[in-house]
């Protein structure tokens, strides 16, 4: 008995410490300072954000219905024009390289412009809510370019 005491107490301090350096890795792997940047930290995302990555390409005179995002999305434009509208402001173009993004919760819809496609590459963080569609009153207004 006395010796089985021994062999606990002999594997439990290791066993500890062993936990706390694992357990300060795996924080310092998911905030870290960086050499590669300054004054800040890096933040790896996990895999409860539920961020979403997808790649659009819309026909002439395609888009989206009007819908928002919980945790707000970031629209980039690869190729072709591309139109988007937040609910209430005026119609924008956008072309090859130009990004925009949209906060939780802004109501929105985006696409191609009336004449040219466009392929989009786009993030997404949260839930989708989607809306009612685009009218064609509401995709064809003036755009500000």
């Amino acid at each position: 008995l006395q010796t089985m005491r021994l062999h606990i107490r002999t594997l439990f301090v290791p066993v500890i410490v062993v936990a706390a350096l694992s357990g300060a890795w795996i924080a310092g792997a998911q905030v870290q300072n960086s050499p590669n940047f300054t004054g800040g930290t890096v933040t790896k995302m996990e895999d409860t954000s539920k961020a979403v990555i997808v790649k659009f390409k819309f026909d002439p005179g395609a888009r989206t219905r009007w819908h928002s995002h919980s945790g707000g999305q970031i629209v980039m434009v690869e190729e072709g024009v591309a139109r988007h509208q937040i609910k209430g402001q005026p119609v924008t173009e956008m072309k090859a390289g130009d990004t925009i993004y949209v906060g939780p919760g802004v109501v929105h819809w985006h696409g191609s412009s009336p004449a040219a496609g466009g392929t989009q590459f786009n993030i997404t963080r949260g839930d989708v809510t989607w809306l009612d569609p685009v009218s064609d009153a509401e995709y064809s207004a003036p755009a500000k370019k």
